[in-house]
């Protein structure tokens, strides 16, 4: 199973800096503020991804879930969302006759996989704990093969919850329905608490910081790109580009280096854990690996837009 499709995120990437383009340079040539409109949309679209991409791919992963339920004859099922601020969705489907679990998500919402329950293992529920013993982050996850999938059932940005609180009780007991569900046809796929410290996989450390610099590089090029629009506003700033200019050229040029960084640091864990086999970790190295391919995407694109527009 795979959460992420590379040619849709290629996509969707290239749609949404289009979109902005497009709809940049025509506020601009509205409102005489050409270049200025068009890096501070591209710039909202950059920080909305995760929204935008629910938003309109999520309804078509949840119609290729309906149709890959009917089409392989499901009989009664229990479905699983996840649910998190700024991160994409997904949906788990089991059905209860046969323990066959099926998966789509936002960023492959045209496939419908699907796995034997006897396929799967180390399910659990679980949470990552927060100061003063709370949590902002409740999930459900299994292995399959090298593969862990994680379901966030609870996750927010800011707000932390008592463990005991009705919210990370329901979200807690969401994951866990459906992994007795999957237990039922599987009993020795449980993650038990005296496993969880024991697991036989390597860690692969290299994907920490490869998520640090991409999400380092977000921050500088928010930052970058709130200069380029400043700029651009300024009468006869490219009389003397070099000097005017220079903020944003040391800060996409910081931005960028943290990106490429990132996204080197996430190949190498990815490649790591090709030849390694079963490891933990790996959710790192891909998110690394996405965040800065998009990163140095728009940064390219909003520094070309700068210089040139």
């Amino acid at each position: 199973m795979k959460r992420n499709s590379v040619p849709t995120i290629i996509l969707l990437t290239a749609i949404y800096l289009a979109a902005g383009i497009l709809l940049g340079n025509l506020a601009g040539w509205l409102l005489n503020l050409k270049g200025v409109i068009t890096i501070f949309l591209l710039e909202i679209i950059f920080i909305g991804f995760a929204h935008l991409t629910n938003l309109f791919m999520f309804p078509i992963a949840k119609r290729t879930m309906e149709k890959g339920v009917k089409a392989n004859n499901f009989g009664k099922t229990t479905t699983l969302f996840s649910d998190g601020t700024h991160r994409i969705k997904s949906m788990l489907c089991i059905d209860e006759e046969t323990g066959r679990v099926a998966y789509t998500s936002a960023l492959n919402p045209f496939k419908f996989q699907m796995a034997e329950a006897k396929e799967l293992s180390k399910v659990r529920s679980g949470y990552a704990r927060a100061p003063l013993g709370g949590t902002r982050y409740v999930y459900f996850e299994f292995y399959h093969g090298n593969n862990r999938m994680r379901i966030p059932t609870l996750a927010t940005a800011r707000i932390v919850y008592f463990v005991q609180s009705r919210e990370v009780q329901d979200a807690l007991a969401a994951g866990e329905n459906f992994g007795n569900l999957i237990l039922k046809f599987n009993p020795k796929a449980c993650l038990t608490d005296d496993k969880i410290n024991n697991r036989v996989m390597p860690f692969i450390k290299i994907g920490i910081p490869a998520t640090i610099c991409a999400g380092l590089s977000i921050f500088v090029a928010v930052v970058s790109m709130c200069g380029e629009i400043y700029i651009s506003s300024l009468n006869g700033w490219k009389d003397d580009l070099l000097n005017n200019g220079m903020f944003a050229f040391v800060t996409v040029f910081i931005a960028l280096a943290l990106a490429v960084t990132g996204l080197i640091l996430g190949i190498k864990g990815l490649k790591q854990a090709a030849s390694d086999g079963p490891v933990r970790g790996l959710g790192f190295s891909k998110a690394a690996t996405i965040i800065s391919s998009i990163v140095i995407a728009v940064l390219l694109l909003t520094f070309a837009l700068f210089i040139f527009v």
